[in-house]
């Protein structure tokens, strides 16, 4: 199976230099833990190579930013985890997310068309119409060499009534968007593309991505609460600075510079 998932990816890159990728280090497992974590082993044992590719059937730990579950029903959604390896400037790292949202952004958009645009929710999160589409979940590795091993969970071939009842409203997926079935390796191909193509250039000619990002920001005009470190912030969000970091105009009217945080509250 790994075999035929391999030579279907591929043909769909002739216009790609497959030199930097591994086809030998890429691993479908029919159930895992956590791909992150899988790499993350890889990586903290110096056994991770640039752009090892992990993807699975079903995670049993799969988990979100702040350690939220990811679960879904087995063979319906793309869950995998891409190594990129780290160098140059450090205060260009946080722009990894940003970078994954728009590359599988883009993906989702070409299959979806036209007539579709999702919503990009700072720092990780891609929604259409408020309802979540894809979770990212980008961890740092730095020794014995630095890597980023970036996480993805995307809905794809996943029907609303085999979501737990609280999340069918604030949930959804290209199924549901399309009322028909797409090919999980088609995007998983299309989605490494992107990386082979834009990474590392874009996370230093940053303006392609906040062009896209800006316009799709969820959480603009809102009123939030955010839990950077042990501060929490409050006000109304009012966009992404040029790194990547939540701007927020707090109830004092100072503007706020937000690198990470750990919970977002809206209302």
């Amino acid at each position: 199976m790994v075999e035929r998932i391999h030579s279907e990816i591929v043909r769909g890159w002739p216009e790609v230099d497959l030199s930097r990728f591994p086809i030998d280090r890429f691993r479908h497992l029919e159930e895992t833990g956590s791909t992150n974590d899988d790499l993350l082993a890889r990586a903290r044992s110096g056994s991770a190579c640039p752009y090892d590719l992990i993807s699975a059937d079903f995670q049993s730990r799969g988990r979100g930013r702040r350690g939220d579950r990811w679960e879904a029903t087995p063979g319906r959604n793309l869950l995998f985890s891409l190594a990129l390896p780290l160098d140059g400037d450090r205060q260009l790292w946080p722009r990894l997310p940003h970078l994954t949202a728009w590359i599988v952004g883009s993906a989702v958009e070409s299959i979806l068309g036209p007539g579709y645009r999702l919503q990009a929710k700072w720092p990780n999160d891609l929604l259409h119409e408020g309802r979540k589409l894809a979770g990212i979940l980008v961890e740092i590795v730095l020794a014995p060499e630095p890597y980023a091993i970036v996480g993805i969970g995307l809905n794809v071939n996943l029907r609303e009534e085999e979501l737990p009842p609280d999340l069918r409203p604030i949930a959804t997926s290209l199924y549901e968007l399309l009322g028909c079935e797409s090919s999980r390796w088609f995007l998983l191909g299309q989605i490494v593309q992107g990386f082979l193509r834009h990474f590392p250039e874009k996370t230093d000619d940053f303006a392609t991505v906040l062009d896209w990002i800006r316009p799709r920001d969820f959480l603009v005009g809102q009123r939030l609460s955010v839990r950077s470190g042990r501060e929490w912030f409050e006000g109304h969000g009012r966009g992404i600075g040029d790194d990547g970091e939540l701007l927020l105009e707090t109830l004092t009217g100072e503007l706020a510079k937000i690198v990470s945080a750990e919970e977002i509250r809206r209302g």
